[in-house]
């Protein structure tokens, strides 16, 4: 499996790199399972439906993807004659993320939320790079035994997060591929928002 840093010094210039970047982007996606994305809409749809919430957890540049889908959630799939997808990103709220991660460490920062919020049937997504960040992992196995349903989208090769999350959407990854696996974190954002408010009759032009 070639590196990003492969890529690189094989490309003669920006626009060989851009090619190469966007050909190994391609091979990532193609490599998903549909059966899984398939699976992790119908769940959405059916928490959106039983009034359960769905909260996203992330790190770093990824924490960018998990608020950006909740944003799609609560504005971009909202319909008036339907149930509301109630959708909460645990990175965003950076007074209680602070908080707990100074009073007991930030592998809690995650579960810590958990904790006051969850409820049985409620969704947590992980979106993980490496698939082994502490507060991921911790959170993760706080929510099954907490009933909530547990999707984990990884790249590498899933780490932790493949093995504890109920649902798990991986692109195997070499360990240097942060960007395009992050590229496939937003891309699903907009699959996953866009199919479920199309699938309700909504047409996304102003």
């Amino acid at each position: 499996m070639k590196t990003l840093a492969d890529l690189f010094t094989g490309s003669q210039s920006v626009k060989e790199y851009t090619d190469n970047y966007f050909g190994r982007l391609q091979l990532l996606l193609a490599a998903l399972d549909r059966n899984v994305i398939a699976d992790i809409i119908n769940r959405m749809e059916i928490a959106s439906r039983n009034g359960n919430v769905m909260y996203f957890i992330a790190n770093g540049g990824s924490a960018a993807a998990a608020s950006h889908i909740v944003n799609d959630f609560v504005v971009g799939s909202y319909i008036d004659t339907e149930p509301p997808f109630r959708a909460f990103c645990l990175s965003d709220n950076v007074p209680s993320l602070t908080a707990i991660s100074n009073d007991f460490g930030f592998e809690h920062s995650f579960t810590r939320q958990l904790k006051v919020h969850l409820q049985p049937g409620d969704i947590v997504v992980a979106m993980s790079v490496s698939g082994n960040s502490p507060n991921i992992v911790q959170a993760i196995e706080y929510a099954r035994q907490a009933d909530a349903v547990t999707i984990g989208m990884c790249g590498f090769d899933g780490g932790q997060l493949a093995k504890e999350a109920e649902i798990v959407l991986h692109a195997p990854s070499a360990k240097d591929e942060y960007g395009p696996i992050e590229d496939f974190f937003a891309i699903m954002v907009h699959i996953f928002t866009t199919y479920l408010a199309m699938s309700r009759g909504k047409r996304l032009a102003h």
